[in-house]
């Protein structure tokens, strides 16, 4: 091969792998109920879009049993596309009445009419995740609760496969008492033991990211072996430590590099917008600033995502090569 021949070659192989290696731009998604959880979602999601945002969590509602009829899901479908939103991940009602664990057989069967709403909404909305609030521990009854828990996950499992949407469980927790963080941390035993018996794809992780700091080092550990395991969503927030603020990433003193890692290393989908989930009423000061500071900072996060995965990449190809890395 001639001189030149040789440096285009190399040239050519030289951007090749720059391509393959160059930080990929990650897009953000971010919770409809920032700044309220009822009402008409008109108001926020158009705050929403003004502040830049590609995608949206859709938050309203989680706390309720409300039920979406058809015209309403066509009618957020038309004001998202009119803003140019597109859905993510729904955040499934953790029920009042209808729960979807309960020993009350009705209220379980209730329970699971809402999941498969909430599965209609998110598929009618090109979302792909519901996500679930496990019980709360409590020894008297967590038995019987993930007895009834798993009847149901069984029940919905056809159903929710037909549809393309997978369903997630979140790590809460119970308190920020300290006489009660041990209690809560038998909360990953729950998720463990659901986790033991139903598929990734069907059943998978929220990390919510908060909720482990304010439980302290353990149960972020934990979060972060189930993430790497069986991501398929987040709800990426911070806080000091001592309560649920539901800041920004980046806000505080948190391992927000660790999470970017371990996000790199998981199955979360690289194609999947990073989704936070901040509340501008735990935080003060106006919500278009907070929404802007939100985007920001979440910007700078996913910035450390994709350079995550870009070194995770470099690992691999060194390996898969041949080649030994620099001790």
């Amino acid at each position: 091969m001639q001189d030149s021949q040789l440096q285009d070659s190399q040239l050519q192989d030289s951007r090749l792998q720059d391509n393959e290696e160059a930080p990929v731009e990650i897009a953000l998604g971010i919770n409809t109920d920032y700044v309220g959880d009822r009402g008409a979602p008109g108001p926020a999601l158009e705050e929403i879009a003004r502040a830049g945002f590609s995608h949206v969590m859709w938050g309203h509602q989680w706390n309720t049993d409300f039920l979406y009829t058809t015209p309403e899901v066509q009618a957020i479908a038309v004001v998202m596309k009119n803003l140019g939103l597109s859905l993510v991940d729904m955040h499934g009602s953790s029920g009042v009445e209808k729960c979807w664990y309960s020993p009350c057989e009705y209220e379980r069967l209730a329970g699971v009419e809402l999941i498969r709403n909430r599965v209609d909404m998110t598929a009618l909305l090109g979302g792909d995740t519901v996500v679930l609030h496990p019980m709360i521990t409590d020894p008297s009854r967590i038995d019987q609760w993930r007895l009834q828990g798993e009847k149901s996950l069984r029940e919905l499992e056809r159903y929710v496969r037909n549809s393309g949407v997978s369903l997630v469980l979140e790590n809460l927790f119970q308190s920020d008492r300290l006489e009660e963080r041990d209690l809560t941390l038998q909360g990953f035993e729950t998720l463990e033991y659901f986790f033991e018996r139903f598929d990734p794809g069907y059943l998978d992780f929220c990390w919510d990211t908060g909720h482990a700091f304010i439980l302290g080092d353990e149960a972020f550990r934990r979060s972060c072996d189930l993430a790497r395991r069986r991501l398929r969503t987040l709800h990426l927030h911070d806080n000091r430590g001592d309560a649920d603020q539901h800041s920004p990433p980046l806000t505080w003193d948190s391992p927000w590099d660790t999470i970017a890692e371990v996000i790199a290393a998981s199955p979360y989908p690289p194609g999947k917008p990073l989704l936070l989930e901040v509340d501008v009423r735990t935080n003060g000061g106006d919500s278009r600033a907070f929404l802007a500071e939100a985007r920001r900072k979440g910007e700078d996060f996913a910035a450390r995502v994709s350079l995550a995965r870009a070194s995770s990449a470099r690992g691999s190809s060194a390996r898969g090569s041949g080649g030994e890395r620099c001790r």
